[in-house]
């Protein structure tokens, strides 16, 4: 009786060694707080084995004690998670990540120079003045009155020439366009900043010369209020939908994850 007791604790201790060794499969989830997330990257670090998570947040890999799963999102911090024999015996695993935190260095903001500026320090001229007062050419006095008139129309109301000229030419909803084109792009470029180019390069396989042209295309899908209201994820969502239907798209490049 008791070499019997002796042979299968002998047996039961071999099937947990080789179990120990064998590969195998885990299924696990990613979140932040209570929300699932998708495209994390999961990589096996011992075996070089890596897979991406699911809509769901959801991912399946084989994998072994003691071996080390590397998880990296664009948005989140980096974790690794060491496989202990409870996960091995649950065959499941719950990954929590935490969003990253980017501080930027300190900016000192300066009153915009004009084009026509000069620097006082290298362009000091201590020498005579010459204009067409001290060369006594023919109206250097002249000063042109700027005209100010006004006309009446029809019905009696009053309009400045000025303005009714601009309204003819449509200067200002010219200038309302260029106005609202020209914070259009500080919020693009802010986006670009945030996210960078290796973002739209690797995960989008965006061009990095198309770049501008991609996110400009992105403007009719709201991005820029959806980067005003800090929802980085959704925008996130938002880049990788459409990135495949964007045209100019890098092809026949390396995979990130071998599979073995």
């Amino acid at each position: 009786m008791k070499k019997n007791i002796i042979l299968f604790t002998f047996i039961l201790c071999s099937i947990t060694i080789n179990a120990q060794k064998k590969n195998i499969y885990v299924i696990g989830k990613t979140t932040v707080g209570k929300t699932s997330i998708k495209d994390v990257h999961v990589i096996n670090k011992n075996t070089k084995f890596g897979t991406i998570t699911n809509d769901e947040g959801e991912f399946e890999i084989p994998v072994k004690l003691g071996d080390s799963l590397f998880f990296s999102h664009l948005n989140l911090k980096d974790k690794i998670v060491i496989i202990t024999d409870k996960i091995i015996t649950d065959k499941a695993l719950k990954v929590i990540l935490e969003e990253k935190t980017i501080v930027l260095n300190e900016m000192v903001l300066e009153k915009q120079r004009s084009i026509f500026y000069q620097d006082p320090e290298i362009t000091t001229y201590n020498g005579p003045i010459v204009s067409a007062k001290t060369l006594n050419l023919p109206f250097a006095n002249t000063i042109v009155k700027e005209d100010k008139s006004i006309i009446k129309i029809r019905s009696g109301g009053v309009i400045s020439l000025d303005n009714l000229i601009n309204s003819l030419n449509g200067n200002n909803k010219r200038l309302k366009q260029l106005k609202k084109m020209s914070e259009e792009d500080v919020q693009l470029e802010k986006i670009r900043k945030h996210f960078t180019d290796d973002f739209f390069v690797t995960d989008l396989k965006i061009k990095k010369e198309y770049i501008n042209q991609f996110l400009n295309d992105c403007i009719d899908k709201n991005i820029i209020n959806i980067f005003k209201r800090d929802e980085k994820i959704k925008l996130s969502k938002l880049l990788m939908d459409e990135s495949k239907l964007y045209p100019k798209k890098i092809v026949n490049e390396d995979l990130y994850l071998s599979n073995h």
